[in-house]
């Protein structure tokens, strides 16, 4: 085979398993002068210095910061390790917070031996014969157990290379092989021999990581290690925002380190809360009463977050569940303008809906980032950049403390008019799309419109109209996903 046949073979198969990681972009960076600890931890060296495969356990609870340790990993290594600038570094990122594939073991195997076979071709002849079989089978989508192989291949590779796999949150992937999975990397370590494997693994305890992983590999307990980061991004706030005088500071950050037990999301939320009650002007012996006042656990901080939304306008209640109720059950993120077209119009099957772009611009909300931060308290976030800013939870315990008091077991112990049961909200979801799609249908201009049906569109009229759908922004996930959410209602 001629070396142009044989890299045109190889950009066709890295074509098929190409994937787009939405997750790391809109991870928050480490505060600065955090996470340093790491590159002189015991077992850190231990795992980094070894010259045989070894697997790295970040073990964390929720809201600790293993996806921000994970990313600060990424982005330092080849800076501050020696010898790794011609290593293999990839990444996968699981996450409840993009498309539903971003959950799927099948879609990590994929995104890591892309990430593979892009920076190093001599990698290539480990995927050749599973990649001639998928194309000969003519099946849409590469077989998992295949992946599966060429993964575990690797561990045969015979020239002398370093590979540096960072996975992160597993504990968010689907539950179905995810056993099998995590024995599948130890296997890889353990099975290498030319080719070094260091795999650097974030997540929160979970029991099939205590069975696999535990036994022969390194393992750090995150909350153990970060008590110095939360004291420096806790006097950050502290000193700088609030101007505590010495002794309060001293207080408030022992209490803020005592409480937070190693889980720097309440600390964040702890930030929100003590700057937005200096704004009303008080003292700084009641900024340190109301600190001690604040929940400690985040389920109870985020029940408190809604007891005070549930006391706004009620256009900002409806507005705020609406919010809630797409960032928690559409099929990927809406960006901040889907967001915007979908809220002007009515989910309510009772409500008067109009198919006139007039009443649909003047229902249309300006300002759109300053809603989703009003109605949303501190539950909402918007990440990433101009067009592609995408509305999502500012920690998946936010989701998980929905789906948890969504629960028919929790509606005596917690009253909100915040509850979202999944198949009303479908149901909702269903008439936001459906509608959108008829006001789209409607609305084409006069000029636009053949005088009879027999008649057809001139390529001006064509272009006219397709304009008008570029700027109706929701269209596309609307005819996208109408149908699955209809299969739930």
């Amino acid at each position: 085979m001629t070396c142009i046949e044989y890299d045109k073979e190889r950009q066709e198969c890295l074509n098929y398993l190409h994937h787009d990681d939405t997750r790391y972009d809109k991870i928050t960076k480490e505060h600065k002068g955090s996470l340093e600890w790491l590159w002189i931890h015991e077992k850190y060296q231990k795992w980094s210095s070894s010259e045989r495969s070894s697997l790295l356990y970040i073990e964390g609870k929720p809201g600790s910061g293993k996806s921000t340790l994970a990313k600060y990993f990424r982005e330092n290594l080849v800076g501050m390790e020696q010898n790794t600038s011609s290593s293999i570094i990839v990444k996968y990122f699981y996450t409840h917070r993009g498309t539903t594939l971003e959950l799927t073991h099948e879609n990590m195997l994929r995104s890591v031996l892309y990430s593979i076979l892009k920076k190093d071709e001599t990698f290539f002849f480990h995927f050749q014969s599973e990649f001639r079989k998928f194309r000969l089978s003519n099946d849409s989508k590469w077989p998992y157990t295949s992946l599966q192989q060429i993964l575990l291949s690797l561990a045969h590779h015979p020239f002398a290379k370093k590979l540096y796999l960072i996975l992160d949150a597993m504990d968010e992937s689907e539950e179905n092989d995810r056993r099998k999975i995590i024995g599948l990397l130890c296997r890889l370590c353990a099975e290498s021999q030319s080719c070094i494997v260091k795999i650097f693994f974030a997540s929160r305890p979970i029991s099939q990581f205590n069975h696999e992983v535990k036994m022969d590999h390194h393992v750090i307990r995150l909350q153990d290690e970060n008590e110095k980061d939360i004291s420096e991004f806790a006097r950050s706030f502290l000193g700088p925002d609030l101007d505590l005088p010495p002794e309060i500071l001293n207080q408030a950050t022992e209490y803020i380190i005592e409480m937070a037990q190693g889980v720097f999301v309440w600390v964040y939320l702890v930030k929100e809360q003590l700057l937005k009650y200096a704004e009303m002007g008080c003292t700084k012996r009641q900024i340190f009463n109301f600190l001690r006042s604040l929940p400690t656990e985040l389920d109870a901080f985020y029940r408190d977050i809604l007891r005070k939304l549930e006391k706004r306008e009620e256009p900002d209640i409806k507005d705020g569940l609406r919010m809630f109720r797409f960032v928690l059950f559409t099929y990927r993120p809406l960006r901040l303008a889907e967001l915007r077209h979908a809220l002007a119009i009515p989910d309510d099957p009772d409500a008067e809906f109009l198919t006139s772009d007039e009443s649909f611009e003047g229902d249309l909300i300006y300002s759109i980032n300053k809603r989703v931060v009003h109605c949303g308290g501190n539950l909402l976030e918007i990440k990433g950049l101009d067009e592609y800013r995408s509305v999502q939870f500012m920690h998946h315990t936010v989701r998980e403390f929905f789906l948890w008091y969504n629960k028919p077991a929790t509606e005596l112990e917690f009253q909100t008019r915040f509850r979202m049961s999944d198949g009303d909200s479908h149901i909702r979801i269903s008439i936001t799309c459906f509608r959108y799609l008829m006001l789209c249908a409607a609305n084409t201009s006069l000029e636009m419109v053949p005088p009879s049906v027999n008649d057809d569109w001139t390529p001006e009229q064509y272009e006219a109209y397709a304009e008008y759908l570029n700027n109706r922004p929701f269209i596309n996930y609307a005819l996208s996903h109408l149908t699955q959410h209809i299969e739930r209602c």
